[in-house]
């Protein structure tokens, strides 16, 4: 028996390792993110050609796989999109039940495309998880005729409400669906999120930026708008990095013609492809829709340590327009 495992780590029957292993199967979890997380709780590789996913399922005892359940339940290649509902902390409490009214249910809408409906909540770390679902059109092969069809299948997103504070992250590409999610959320508590004071995105200016630019070991790829002045329209122009003789991308801030841009043609960055400071995190920050995106596999607390970056930069950028948000003192204006 390998280090890190014990009798009490192999789970004690098959269908208990079939049901992890499909579990797992399902979320498509990346072979890095699983080896990482053995790595992380002491487990021991598998050895040559054995079967990664089934690994962990037998490996894991209750505890552990309760944790990489946390952890990967909600993962994934994530769109995080960022809002404020001023006040939505103070009814952490109520949410779960309060939201039952203002999403349908699956059978409800099961033949409407892209209507959001409640699955379940769930809590853990401080955070509640709103789990929704809606059916979107896939294209599929009938199974008797071989044709393509297309079919009404369900789709996953999740809104993140913190009780530590008022900002708010839902989990999906598509941003007038997040929003429409968000709206409903502060409705379901009896906020009026029609009051810009109450339900806004935060700002992603150039303070942000600038504030940001502190977590950055290197831009991978960037935009870059110029505003043409005597009212002609803004411009932008993309850059994308360059490797290096170690074969390491180069950090377009240090690129002549961006520097140009920026300091001389009064231009800013709107969105960018970047890494941070701890060399293994990249994501890319799209800033006129307050969005942030991972290009790989993300666990659930490297998801978090984003989330909590974000509300740091806020913070210190003065990306919250109200004088003090529910959770933080001294905010400037």
């Amino acid at each position: 028996m390998g280090a890190g495992e014990s009798s009490e780590t192999i789970p004690r029957s098959l269908e208990t390792v079939q049901e992890r292993t499909q579990w797992i199967r399902d979320r498509e979890i990346a072979d890095t993110a699983l080896r990482d997380f053995l790595r992380n709780h002491d487990k021991e590789h598998p050895n040559g050609d054995r079967d990664l996913e089934e690994h962990v399922a037998k490996v894991l005892n209750e505890v552990e796989f309760d944790d990489f359940r946390k952890q990967f339940r909600f993962g994934g290649k994530q769109s995080l999109n960022f809002f404020v509902l001023t006040g939505i902390s103070d009814e952490f409490d109520d949410i779960p039940a309060s939201i039952v009214s203002e999403f349908p249910r699956a059978e409800e809408v099961q033949d409407q495309k892209g209507e959001p409906f409640l699955v379940d909540t769930e809590e853990f770390d401080n955070r509640l998880y709103v789990i929704l679902g809606r059916y979107v059109s896939m294209k599929t092969v009938d199974p008797s005729t071989g044709k393509p069809q297309r079919d009404l299948k369900p789709d996953e997103c999740v809104a993140v409400i913190n009780k530590d504070t008022d900002l708010v992250h839902v989990r999906t590409a598509e941003v007038p669906l997040a929003r429409r999610i968000c709206r409903k959320i502060a409705s379901s508590v009896g906020m009026d999120y029609n009051n810009e004071d109450v339900f806004y995105k935060p700002s992603f200016d150039q303070a942000f930026v600038d504030e940001f630019s502190d977590q950055i070991e290197k831009y991978v790829n960037l935009n870059v708008v110029v505003n043409e002045g005597d009212g002609r329209t803004a411009s932008s122009v993309r850059y994308t990095s360059k490797k290096d003789e170690s074969g390491d991308y180069m950090n377009l801030l240090e690129d002549d013609q961006v520097q140009q841009e920026l300091n001389e043609e009064d231009g800013e960055i709107s969105k960018g492809y970047v890494k941070l400071n701890d060399g293994d995190f990249a994501l890319y920050l799209n800033r006129p829709q307050s969005k942030i995106w991972f290009r790989s596999y993300e666990r659930e607390g490297r998801l978090n340590e984003i989330e909590e970056l974000i509300n740091d930069v806020l913070r210190e950028s003065g990306g919250y327009p109200q004088q003090k948000l529910q959770g933080f003192e001294n905010i400037p204006e």
